[in-house]
């Protein structure tokens, strides 16, 4: 059975893919830019749910073990997705 981190995972790099295929490669694709398209797709979603303080908190665990690749925005303070493992 998938664990509710691994489901919160899969639903966030989902929506990185729908993402990317409609904005394409070029277009940055925010932390918060994710998370507003995943509460669209899913409304009910809560990273508290699936184990996660905050939003930020769930990308840098992606991060940590390889899924995708990121940058910290010192501007907004909030994440830029480089690229999916």
């Amino acid at each position: 059975m998938q664990s509710r981190q691994e489901r919160a995972f899969e639903l966030v790099l989902e929506t990185i893919d729908d993402l990317y295929s409609e904005r394409g490669d070029e277009d940055k694709i925010w932390g918060s830019m994710i998370k507003q398209a995943l509460k669209r797709r899913k409304p009910g979603f809560s990273e508290s749910y699936h184990g996660f303080k905050s939003f930020g908190t769930l990308l840098e665990e992606m991060a940590s073990r390889g899924l995708l690749t990121m940058d910290h925005d010192p501007k907004s303070g909030g994440y830029i997705i480089t690229g999916v493992t």
